[in-house]
Parts: structure tokens; sequence; C-alpha cells
């Protein structure tokens, strides 16, 4: 679909009383739902963005020596350190992947990581 067609799909999407919305034609498909549409069907999208280890080891709040003081709510940076992973002598940067604050920590220092396994999740900022 066209960004055109889309455009006016959405406009006149706004005009309607409809809380739910398919279109499915030629190979596209696109699918919007209301907030109360989403709720009653129990589908959510959920804003929280994991922080995944980047790697299988022990998870360390800090470097050597400096250990990282980690809250939930603090505010974070894109990119900032939230601690490290210890593989085979190296460690790897757990980073956060965008800005907002930290929700929810769910593993703690001295703790092994496998790869891909949520770390932390963060709410991003709108």
């Amino acid at each position: 679909m066209d960004t055109k067609t889309l455009a006016e799909f959405i406009t006149w999407s706004k005009t309607t009383d409809l809380e739910e919305i398919t279109y499915n034609k030629a190979g596209t498909y696109v699918q919007i739902k209301t907030a109360q549409a989403a709720a009653k069907t129990g589908s959510f999208a959920c804003r929280l963005t994991p922080v995944k280890a980047p790697a299988v080891g022990i998870y360390h709040a800090g470097a050597k020596g400096k250990a990282l003081n980690l809250k939930e709510d603090m505010p974070l940076k894109e990119g900032q350190t939230l601690g490290y992973i210890e593989m085979n002598k190296t460690q790897k940067p757990v980073l956060a992947p965008k800005e907002g604050a930290l929700k929810i920590i769910s593993i703690e220092d001295g703790q092994s990581a496998q790869y891909g396994q949520p770390l932390f999740f963060i709410e991003p900022k709108i």
C-alpha cells in the first residue's frame, strides 16, 4: 500500500466509530484497533523494552572495583552501561538500547545469564 492510500485510509478511519478495521487486498494487510477493542480481545502492546544479555556468562553490576547503583525508576540514557557479562576473562557491556526509565531489574550481581535473557526492562521516554 502506498503512503498516499495509507494516509487516506487513516483519515477516513478517524471519521468512523469503528473499533477495529482490517484491510486485506492483493497481499497488503493492515489491521487497526482502538484501545477499547484491544482491551476486549485481551491483546495489548507492551511499552517496556527488554535489555537482553549480549552473551552467556556471569552478570556483574559494574567493572571490578566500580559498582553501579541501579534502582527502579531511575532515568537512563541510550547507550548507558547497566553492567557487564563476564565470559572467559573478558567483559561485554550491557547497554541501554533506548532512553527512558529503568522499570524492572530481573538479575542480581553474580548471577549467570543466558544469551538473549532479559536482564532489565526500560520504559521508553515519550
